[in-house]
């Protein structure tokens, strides 16, 4: 391995070691011996190889002058690409704009009704030149509907009201053209011949024996679901029903509005764009490449699946183990960015296993000293075991992540999506234990913590009162706490830059 790059280890896919080797890890492991102190730092998902790299070589000074020797991890998942790249596109998408015009009004008449209003016969909704004024101010950088404040109590979506909308939006012109779009661009009917014109130019021909009108980036598996649903209903008379588009949407005001009567929500328009966004369009926001993010830093530390395989974390252990056992040991920390909180929570259940382990052992009192989280997007859910086994596992710990305020500033998308990449994770990318679209609260973000913000459950209750035994455990930034405890970082991708972070880092492990 090139020599400025000695104390990187590279993965791949599936945890597999890409241009470092065993060779490699054996070296590096040896030159740990006899070292008081080091940290293994985790850099964040939504950078290339060559960032991190470029992390590593910036980060190395600052961990040297603090006397700690850094060993980093280096993967990559292309997950920042994919959402910035296909965001705006979905969003600037004529469906997708008619579509969150007519979720949005009924989503706010619904969730902001005055009261009795619902209980009336009629679906409440403001006028559609309103909530078109209102959308329009994303596009001078602010943020529709953001001024409301929804009642505490919020009714769920009726049958009645179901059935209403349904009805309502089955006579939507507007949705109905939206609807013959997408089929048009998708279907390309058995009987007809090859479209003319250069393949640059020409689209398939719909079931009305039309030209696609507009390109989508909803899901194939959804793309598909439409088309075949349109196409059974009359290919003959060419008869286009936007039948499963209407329900498609009305599931969608439902789940809004249920995001409020549960306190999930992140403000109207956000949670209308999330919810359009799991409904339709996921498979192509970066939900698959979080996925497979997440399943990338536990596979790294899993028994290899080949024989002659080699899994780079757990490679690492094995080695690191031995040196633990074989003298003197080094004061270990661990520091993670972002996803790589996901790594470092993955990495300590690890170490947690080796304890009982006969063939890969660690010493049974052996404990990490300090876990360190900037701006975490693992789940609440998968910090909570690691936070419930704190006596065996580590001695400190300290998260710098954003306040709610921050965050909410943090704008993922300019002008299209108010809020952080924390927010779209947990709105959008997230997947429930079946694995399943789920809204899910993420350890760095402090709406998660709050009274009648969604946070009820046995998981964040063990996590919150963690955090909140001891004040020195959490940094809101930006904030300006003194030595170790103070952070300037206003942007999500801001925590392993920000002079006061790593200032403060620095000092917490020159402890």
């Amino acid at each position: 391995m090139d020599t400025r790059r000695s104390n990187c280890i590279h993965t791949r896919e599936n945890g597999r070691l890409a241009s470092t080797t065993t060779a490699d890890i054996d070296a590096l492991v040896a030159g740990l011996k006899d070292r008081p102190r080091v940290v293994l730092h985790f850099h964040g998902g939504l950078v290339d190889d060559a960032l991190g790299f470029a992390t590593a070589a910036r980060l190395t000074p600052v961990y040297e002058a603090a006397g700690v020797t850094p060993v980093f991890f280096v993967w990559s998942s292309g997950l920042l690409e994919t959402v910035r790249g296909n965001l705006p596109k979905i969003l600037s998408e004529s469906v997708f704009r008619t579509l969150l015009n007519r979720v949005t009004r009924y989503a706010a008449g619904l969730v902001f009704a005055q009261p009795g209003r619902r209980s009336l016969g009629t679906v409440p909704t403001p006028p559609a030149r309103a909530v078109a004024a209102e959308l329009s101010l994303a596009e001078r950088g602010q943020e529709p509907y953001g001024q409301l404040v929804a009642p505490h109590e919020v009714e769920q979506l009726s049958e009645a009201e179901r059935a209403r909308i349904t009805a309502e939006l089955d006579a939507d012109t507007e949705l109905a053209l939206r609807n013959r779009e997408i089929v048009n661009s998708a279907y390309q009917d058995p009987a007809s011949t090859a479209p003319e014109g250069p393949p640059e130019q020409a689209a398939a021909r719909g079931v009305t024996g039309g030209r696609a009108a507009a390109a989508t980036l909803m899901s194939p598996a959804t793309v598909e679901e439409l088309t075949v649903a349109t196409v059974a209903a009359d290919v003959e008379r060419a008869v286009v029903t936007s039948a499963l588009l209407v329900r498609k949407a009305v599931r969608v005001v439902g789940a809004v509005v249920g995001r409020f009567r549960a306190h999930s929500d992140h403000g109207l328009y956000p949670t209308v764009v999330e919810e359009i966004l799991r409904e339709f369009y996921v498979a192509n926001v970066g939900a698959a490449i979080w996925d497979a993010m997440k399943q990338q830093t536990a596979a790294t530390f899993a028994a290899p699946a080949l024989p002659g395989e080699v899994r780079a974390g757990r490679y690492f252990m094995d080695r690191f183990g031995e040196l633990l056992g074989a003298g003197p040991r080094p004061r270990l920390s661990v520091v993670g960015h972002s996803a790589g909180a996901v790594f470092i929570d993955n990495l300590l259940t690890d170490l947690d296993r080796r304890r009982t382990a006969a063939e890969e052992p660690v010493p049974a009192d052996f404990r990490v000293r300090d876990v360190v989280l900037l701006a975490p997007a693992c789940t609440v859910a998968h910090l909570a075991p690691v936070v419930r086994r704190r006596a065996e596992l580590f001695d400190r710990f300290r998260m710098f992540t954003m306040t709610d305020t921050a965050e909410r500033a943090d704008h993922l998308v300019p002008h299209l999506y108010p809020r952080s990449l924390l927010y779209f994770v947990s709105g959008v990318l997230e997947r429930d234990p079946d694995g399943r679209s789920a809204v899910l609260p993420l350890a760095g973000m402090q709406r998660a913590y709050s009274d009648g913000a969604g946070g009820a459950g046995q998981d964040i209750a063990a996590v919150r009162d963690f955090l909140d035994a001891d004040a020195t455990r959490t940094v809101w930034s930006p904030h300006d706490g003194g030595p170790g405890l103070s952070s300037g970082a206003h942007s999500h991708s801001g925590f392993d830059d920000d002079p006061e972070v790593l200032a403060s880092v620095a000092a917490m492990l020159a402890e």
